[in-house]
């Protein structure tokens, strides 16, 4: 028997913030005004430095929801979320601004994984897959929403955005009154039901090269519109925004484009991805920019549940436990080496750091959809 409606809501709407995290992506511009002496590293750092934290809980997972259930740690880790979120709100002292994202990312660590395997463990069949792309879209609209009222936010000052982590504790609330704890989810006792084939552990890397990607995009557009002056802070956000309504109407529709396409769904996703990139990076104007930007998140969002999907296949629950841990892991450990990793590669190339960014995304992204569509043919031979 499927779930109640207000069970399969509440488990949706944890999906709505499991990227949080990237709220602030926005006012990047803005923290290195206020903080000019700081390197841009470290100032991406305050984006994605919660993924550092969230390793230690992310790790401790399957322990912890094997003892205590998954529901009591969802709700921990979205209560430590919501408070560490909050403190930047009330201090300019930057040493203080990363401790609490530190704080923060091992909230995201006990409640971000389960945004999937609540799914896997409540629903089967294509219901599951329908879902699963649900799950992605519904992340992206819920990442339009935080960087829209961020753009709001930020005309009072930089430090208002952080208010938006008071939401956690709304989420926190649906999920205590109407998410029971999965039967299904059975508990790992031995290294051998909790070993993953080697298939799922391709597919794992992969996907860490395929969100180090979007992270490298996200990462660099403020600064890209700010050098090509393509708009103020509130265009920036706006434009984040939208290329989450884009991801969203890609989860809505990837069922179906699933079912037609089936495995050269991911080879679509970096083809028409690496195409967007080229336009960004040739963009003569702020609309054209725009527009590039979110057919990017649109077109690439594919990539994501696919690759959820086909991690998921053939597994027990045991196994489900253990891999959604590892794909939030590999997201995270993504998101912790991006501004290192393209900070690096924007040194090498003929234009400034962040178009050589650009280009260097454009040109793996070419490559990812070459290697996909070549190892699919000589399967298919």
């Amino acid at each position: 028997m499927q779930p109640r409606l207000t069970t399969t809501v509440s488990i949706l709407s944890l999906s709505t913030v499991t990227g949080i995290t990237t709220a602030i992506t926005g006012i990047i511009p803005q923290l290195k005004r206020a903080f000019p002496r700081v390197p841009t590293t470290l100032i991406e750092w305050v984006v994605t430095i919660a993924n550092c934290s969230a390793l230690i809980t992310l790790l401790l997972n399957p322990r912890l929801t094997n003892r205590w259930g998954l529901r009591p740690v969802v709700i921990s880790g979205l209560l430590l979320s919501a408070v560490m979120g909050l403190i930047p709100v009330f201090t300019a002292n930057f040493t203080v601004i990363m401790l609490s994202r530190l704080g923060l990312g091992l909230g995201v660590g006990l409640f971000s994984p389960h945004a999937i395997s609540l799914l896997t463990h409540s629903f089967t069949g294509e219901l599951r897959a329908r879902l699963l792309g649900y799950q992605t879209g519904l992340s992206a609209l819920g990442n339009a929403v935080l960087l829209g009222l961020a753009g709001l936010l930020i005309g009072i000052s930089w430090h208002a955005v952080f208010w938006l982590y008071g939401g956690l504790v709304i989420i926190a609330g649906l999920v205590a009154r109407f998410v029971p704890e999965p039967t299904s989810a059975a508990p790992v006792t031995t290294t051998e039901q909790a070993s993953l084939p080697r298939h799922q552990w391709l597919l794992l890397g992969l996907t860490f090269i395929t969100y180090l990607l979007i992270w490298g995009v996200q990462l660099k557009l403020p600064s890209f519109f700010a050098a090509r002056h393509f708009g103020n802070a509130a265009t920036i956000n706006l434009t984040l925004a939208a290329m989450n309504i884009g991801g969203l109407l890609a989860g809505l529709t990837f069922g179906y484009l699933h079912r037609i396409l089936h495995r050269y769904t991911l080879t679509l996703g970096y083809a028409g991805a690496a195409g967007s990139v080229l336009v960004l990076w040739l963009a003569p104007n702020a609309t054209t920019a725009i527009g590039a930007a979110v057919f990017f998140n649109f077109i690439y969002s594919y990539t994501g549940p696919y690759l959820v999907f086909t991690s998921n296949t053939g597994l027990d629950a045991s196994q489900v436990n253990v891999l959604s841990s590892y794909l939030t892991i590999a997201t995270i450990i993504s998101a912790f080496f991006a501004p290192l990793v393209w900070n690096g590669l924007g040194q090498l190339g003929p234009q400034s750091l962040t178009a050589n960014v650009l280009i260097w995304i454009m040109l793996i992204l070419g490559g990812l959809a070459i290697l996909t569509a070549t190892h699919h043919s000589r399967k298919e031979v």
